[in-house]
């Protein structure tokens, strides 16, 4: 944003640098721009000025300050950043990411000058990250970044019909990872029961004026209700006469049982997540093995853990 602003007497608004932000990729709003510019002009070291006479207020950089010089970057410097853009996936916020590419451009250009870094660079196991960025995703990051909320379509299974609602305005918390698969912890407008289903559910983001509601934001990979209601596909391990196969068989679930050794069989079986099958599964969780979803026995072990906690 400092490189898009002119030098004084030349001015433009939030909103110009809106204009221009949006057309270089970047994922923001004019009022976050307004309250990043006014971070700025309190820091009192960017050269920022501001004509607050008229409205909107009009900015601009003093005539004699020196902005940053990505073109003195050093080639240790240069090779922190071709590193970060490899695995920054690992720890940052794909919007962060999506932010330095400028910079990740400039760290490239000088590595290509310094034969060494340049070797240690193709050296390292970890290239550049081929999973997709989504617009939704980058907007949700902002969102959660910014503290803001979103408004969006959201998929819905009810009565096990797929359905997609509008929601005027969710909190979003956090980007966790359950079972190998990105879930968004998130509120629904005032209420105050956290959320917690995946990402691939919400549809057409929009980023809100608005702020969240301040939660305690501790241990947010643990909590929330979990998204049910999808069909799965159910396999698990257990014992040709096993009282799981009677419940299955009583509550008219079709299932296809293949024998394995030792008197076993593995259950295989498309069906509902719901919550009587969870608690179904959780009454036998001592008589069988559950192989798939990832989602049944991550609720599993998260029981246990319950049960654990209770007899201590």
């Amino acid at each position: 944003m400092l490189y898009l602003l002119p030098k004084h007497p030349k001015t433009v608004t939030a909103a110009t640098l809106y204009d221009q932000l949006v057309s270089r990729g970047y994922s923001t709003n004019v009022r976050a721009i307004q309250r990043d510019l006014q971070d700025l002009l309190n820091i009192s070291q960017c050269g920022l000025l501001v004509d607050d006479s008229t409205r909107p207020f009009k900015w601009s950089i003093a005539a004699d300050w020196h902005k940053i010089q990505l073109a003195e970057m050093d080639n240790n410097t240069a090779l922190a950043f071709s590193m970060l853009e490899r695995i920054g996936h690992l720890c940052l916020p794909d919007v962060s990411l999506q932010q330095l590419k400028q910079t990740f451009t400039q760290a490239n250009r000088v590595l290509k000058l310094s034969e060494g870094h340049t070797h240690w660079l193709e050296s390292m196991s970890h290239k550049s990250s081929d999973h997709a960025i989504t617009d939704d995703q980058l907007k949700l990051e902002t969102a959660i970044l910014q503290g803001i909320e979103v408004s969006a379509q959201v998929t819905r299974f009810i009565k096990h019909e797929q359905t997609s609602l509008a929601y005027s305005k969710l909190s979003p918390y956090a980007l966790v990872d359950d079972a190998g698969e990105k879930h968004l912890v998130f509120r629904v407008g005032a209420d105050p029961k956290l959320n917690q289903w995946p990402v691939k559910y919400f549809s057409h983001i929009k980023l809100l004026d608005s702020k969240s509601i301040t939660i305690n934001t501790a241990n947010l990979s643990r909590q929330g209700r979990r998204y049910r209601g999808e069909t799965i596909q159910f396999e698990c391990i257990t014992q040709s006469e096993s009282n799981f196969i009677n419940k299955l068989r009583t509550q008219q679930y079709a299932f296809t049982a293949t024998a394995t050794e030792n008197n076993q069989v593995k259950i295989t079986a498309q069906l509902i997540n719901s919550a009587f099958f969870r608690e179904l599964v959780w009454s036998h969780a001592t008589s069988i093995k559950v192989l798939k979803p990832p989602s049944i026995k991550q609720y599993i072990y998260r029981q246990t853990q319950r049960l654990i906690a209770l007899s201590e």
